[in-house]
């Protein structure tokens, strides 16, 4: 069957113009095979996601991130730490309300820049993705808050106590920008002058106008002040205009 297979895909001279088509063939066959082991790599696993709607912040903000397992096999124990940045973060509150995880062998807390979370479910467990936890937080300081998963223990429900592989994903980790309370705010001086001040006395006087009129005579300067690109009478009109009227 396999000789039959390469004999159909090789190549004669004659067939030459086809060769194009004859190798294209098999390069989608097996980009396709390699899509579906792909695909059923990551089906059969089993993961901790950590997510949260918000990607930046205000300092004292609250805000809440989830903490969520797909399971491969049905799981009924699990020991989580999630570990969090305690100098930008305060967590507030840890709640299971809408848990998978049934029963705790001890009520979830957060110490020391971790949460953790362990406990089980009865008989043979869950099985696909599930919440684990909903965790309010609020934000210390501007910075970057970071949570990702640093311990990981699952039991398999199937009475025998065997451990579940975690596998590490791009889900595993949550990253957060926490803005300061100077964001989008530009400082400096501002200094508005006229354009028509040219001796720089903070007024247009006189001693302006006697400025322009030597120039004009002499042409040792250009107060172009319509910006047309030359001096004229109305460069002459704008200066008294701004003597006069302000």
């Amino acid at each position: 069957m396999i000789q039959k297979f390469l004999l159909l895909f090789s190549i004669r001279p004659r067939d030459r113009k086809f060769d194009t088509v004859r190798y294209a063939f098999p390069i989608v066959v097996i980009a396709t095979i390699f899509a579906g082991l792909a695909s059923i790599a990551t089906e059969n696993s089993s993961y901790v996601t950590i997510s949260s709607p918000l990607t930046t912040i205000s300092r004292d903000q609250e805000f809440f991130i989830d903490v969520s397992i797909s399971a491969h096999v049905p799981i009924n124990a699990i020991d989580l730490v999630i570990s969090y940045s305690e100098k930008t973060l305060d967590v507030l509150a840890i709640d299971t309300g809408t848990s998978v995880i049934t029963l705790w062998t001890e009520n979830p807390y957060a110490e020391n820049g971790k949460i953790y979370l362990r406990g089980g479910t009865f008989r043979k467990g869950f099985l696909g993705e599930h919440e684990v936890a909903r965790i309010k937080v609020r934000a210390k300081e501007a910075g970057e808050a970071r949570f990702f998963v640093s311990g990981t223990e699952f039991i398999a429900g199937d009475g025998l106590g065997t451990p579940v592989t975690a596998v590490e994903s791009e889900h595993n980790e949550l990253k957060i920008a926490v803005l300061g309370d100077d964001r989008g705010v530009i400082s400096g001086e501002a200094t508005i002058s006229l354009v028509t001040d040219t001796d720089g006395d903070g007024d247009v006087d006189l001693g302006d106008i006697s400025d322009f009129m030597t120039a004009w005579l002499t042409r040792t300067n250009m107060y172009d002040f319509n910006h047309d690109g030359k001096m004229t009478f109305r460069d002459f009109s704008i200066l008294l205009a701004d003597s006069f009227l302000r």
